[in-house]
């Protein structure tokens, strides 16, 4: 048990927490017993997007300038055993430009120095679709990369049971042997969030057919890394294991979805490259997600490809519908001198575009040309 005098402060401690200076993190407690130290970063962004034509995703809009941003604070705490096991805690505030106030990671885990952990929380698992310095990425209509939402197109990326989810817990187990890494992620809890949020004026639906949590899902997420010198490839699959999580109107089973993802990365001095794929297994739709990126002395470039392929018993759509995305950006690093601040150049250009047949008034997919740019201040403290 992690002592609680580990974690109380002192009012010199509190004084020294409250005067950050351009340091990655400040150690307030940090002894042969454990650690404790307050650290985050500010993010903020001043963007322009341009779309061709607005949507029904996209409040009419044809183009905006906005600003966005927030300040992370992270408190972190480890505490170390004589037999080489420890004790982990970890949370992350988010504050947002808009006023609104949110949370990053919050776990807390244990296990054995450079051996097995077990983490509990909110936390992201194993990254098995990394797209390098994506400083500005967005894909043709309102879909995040863990959210599918009818009317866009969905670039699947092996995220559904990756963590941060809304409404569910998460549980996870890793383990290291020499280059060889396992882990077991899983999603435990209401998981018709994946689709949206029910709002006055628009309900979720997949395929047009209105969604609802049945039953609480339990999604897992196992993963396998091996590292060869300069180059690590992984592979993972996702799956959820309650039939009838998520129905729809109909009855219908929408949680009964599988994927598959693989990822390599090889990386030399300056010199960083991803390649990913991942393959989805849903409902009356398969998914297909293609990604390279190459990062080079703080220039990055990118290109992520992906196709949704409807079967004409969703009632929905017939055929097929692709995804093209172009993004780049470049880092100046440790501006004014200042380690860990700099400044980000980015942009992205994507393109939606239907090759099936629409089967009802409800598949309304955007055939839009979009591309933003955008700067980007960032400072680790």
């Amino acid at each position: 048990m992690i002592r609680s005098g580990l974690f109380k402060l002192s009012l010199a401690a509190l004084a020294v927490a409250t005067s950050f200076t351009a340091t990655a993190g400040i150690s307030i407690v940090d002894n042969e017993q454990g650690n404790f130290s307050i650290g985050g970063d500010v993010e903020f962004d001043f963007n322009y997007q341009d779309n061709d034509k607005a949507d029904q995703l996209n409040r009419g809009k044809d183009s905006n300038y906005n600003q966005t941003g927030r300040v992370l604070v992270e408190f972190a705490g480890e505490r170390k055993t004589e037999s080489g096991h420890y004790l982990a805690i970890k949370a992350q505030p988010l504050m947002d430009s808009n006023g609104e106030v949110n949370l990053d990671d919050a776990y807390f885990s244990f296990g054995k120095q450079g051996g097995w952990d077990l983490r509990m929380g909110r936390f992201e698992a194993y990254d098995m679709f990394p797209v390098g310095q994506d400083t500005f990425l967005e894909y043709s209509g309102d879909t995040a990369n863990d959210l599918y939402r009818d009317g866009a197109g969905y670039v699947y990326q092996m995220k559904e049971a990756r963590g941060r989810a809304t409404s569910a817990g998460q549980l996870m187990y890793s383990q290291s042997f020499d280059n060889l890494y396992i882990e077991l992620a899983s999603v435990i809890g209401e998981r018709a969030d994946l689709f949206g949020t029910n709002t006055s004026d628009e309900k979720v639906t997949y395929h047009g057919r209105e969604v609802e949590s049945n039953k609480d899902a339990i999604v897992l997420r196992p993963v396998v890394a091996y590292l060869m010198g300069d180059f690590r490839i992984a592979g993972a699959i996702e799956a959820n294991l309650v039939k009838d999580a998520v129905i729809d109107s109909e009855g219908n089973d929408v949680s009964d979805r599988i994927g598959y993802g693989l990822t390599a990365n090889y990386t030399l001095n300056d010199l960083s490259v991803n390649a990913n794929v991942a393959y989805l297994d849903a409902l009356n739709e398969k998914d297909t997600s293609v990604g390279l990126n190459v990062l080079w002395k703080g220039f990055g470039i990118g290109y992520v490809y992906g196709v949704n392929d409807f079967d004409a018993k969703s009632g929905f759509y017939d055929g097929k519908v692709k995804i093209d995305t172009f993004y780049a950006s470049y880092e100046f690093a440790n501006v004014l001198d200042v380690e860990d601040f700099s400044i980000y150049l980015g942009a992205f250009h994507t393109s939606l575009n239907e090759e099936g047949t629409r089967l009802n008034d409800g598949a309304m997919f955007s055939e839009l040309d979009d591309k933003g740019a955008r700067v980007r201040f960032k400072y680790f403290f």
